[in-house]
């Protein structure tokens, strides 16, 4: 008799359910529900729990707590072993731990999902990244932590796969003899680290230094016993999916900013060149003859724009990440960069060793997280730059002299 009464109730119970027609199996759980547990737990699991349990609250993994409750009773909880059956049962334990639907069901996930493979560090739970002390506006060492876009993406991807971040700090030289990507794949090498960001992502660094040597750059803590130009056998490196692309822009001395188209329209003005620069390069290659010949040629580094301040010259294409780091520098500069962006640019990614899959699955899967999310814009704007988000093709090829005269 009492089968019949329950049965005649969740008929009607049924008829006023949620409209889930594409889920059987929710729409019946969410009747049973109704019928046995909405008039003490609240419709919907909506319950302040001062009355009784707030079910929000029941952990998935007591699912066997769960059924021993319902069946026996517990304090207030009447017992409904004898009410319910095992089909049911199953149907209000699916109920509650999808929170009425609104969760995927655990059982379900874990058959979908296979479990992530575990990434490999040098250090079992830290993430140790070779970071620019004197990387301008893009990375700087501080008493505490650091500053810039590349710090504040190591240290966001730290969190991301729940390392503890260690960064090692080198200095990072403006010299001819000086070679960056060199210098990356010696530090992975010589295992300073396992990551460096702000590796420029063409195809030529990602190839052809294997099996060669290269020299380290000072680093803290350098032991003393490393004689001068020390170097180590490189070794395979991988780039990540990129975060940032490097830009360059044109920057003007005073408060009118031209609403350039290329570099030609510079012609008329006194512009600067940073010698053994892309953008150095570029102005002179693609600049007026009558502007080439009057163009003053400069080194390059932090100094290039102070001249340009101080009146050397009133217009230069440069980086936009050389710009933001005069401004921050001087912020009542009286340089203004422009609107327009030359077309040739590349992007910035992770560097890391070719044979760590498992780090460079979940540095990838991280990053393209962080910059959907807009994490990585927000790191840049905290830091006051301009940030570009990377564009295809995301490694670029070799550079051709044909790119520098064609694409303006």
């Amino acid at each position: 008799m009492i089968r019949l009464i329950v049965g005649f109730m969740l008929g009607l119970a049924l008829l006023t359910a949620p409209a889930l027609a594409s889920d059987a199996k929710l729409k019946k759980a969410t009747g049973l529900y109704k019928l046995f547990c909405a008039h003490c737990h609240g419709l919907n699991m909506v319950n302040p729990g001062t009355s009784s349990f707030d079910l929000r609250k029941w952990p998935k993994e007591k699912k066997d707590e769960f059924y021993t409750v319902v069946k026996k009773g517990k304090r207030n909880m009447p017992a409904w072993g004898d009410v319910v059956t095992p089909e049911e049962l199953d149907l209000l334990w699916f109920y509650v731990v999808t929170r009425a639907g609104k969760k995927p069901f655990p059982e379900a996930a874990a058959k979908s999902a296979p479990a992530p493979e575990p990434v490999t560090t040098m250090e079992p739970g830290k993430l140790t990244a070779c970071v620019a002390r004197n990387g301008g506006v893009m990375s700087g060492a501080r008493h505490n932590g650091g500053t810039g876009l590349d710090y504040g993406v190591v240290e966001a991807l730290a969190e991301a796969l729940n390392l503890e971040l260690e960064v090692t700090w080198f200095e990072s030289e403006q010299e001819e003899e000086s070679d960056p990507v060199k210098e990356t794949y010696a530090m992975l090498a010589h295992g300073l680290c396992d990551i460096v960001p702000g590796f420029a992502l063409y195809a030529s660094a990602l190839s052809g230094l294997e099996g060669q040597r290269g020299a380290l750059p000072r680093w803290d803590d350098q032991p003393d016993h490393l004689p001068l130009g020390f170097q180590v056998d490189l070794k395979p490196v991988a780039a990540s999916a990129p975060y940032a692309r490097m830009e360059m822009g044109i920057v003007v001395s005073g408060p009118d900013v031209p609403a350039f188209k290329s570099l030609a329209d510079l012609d008329g003005r006194k512009v600067g060149v940073e010698q053994g620069t892309l953008a150095g390069v570029l102005t002179l290659r693609q600049g007026t003859q009558a502007m080439v010949a009057q163009a003053q040629t400069f080194n390059p580094g932090p100094a290039f724009l102070w001249k340009m301040e101080n009146g050397a010259f009133d217009a230069a294409l440069v980086t936009v990440a050389a710009f933001d780091f005069h401004k921050r520098q001087n912020p009542i500069s009286k340089l203004r960069l422009s609107d327009y962006r030359h077309p040739l640019g590349f992007n910035l990614g992770i560097a890391l060793l070719k044979n760590n899959a498992p780090l460079a699955k979940g540095v990838d899967e991280a990053l393209k997280a962080m910059l959907s999310s807009g994490k990585v814009r927000k790191i840049a704007e905290g830091y006051k730059m301009h940030y570009a988000e990377p564009k295809a093709p995301y490694v670029q090829t070799r550079l051709t002299l044909k790119d520098i005269l064609t694409i303006r």
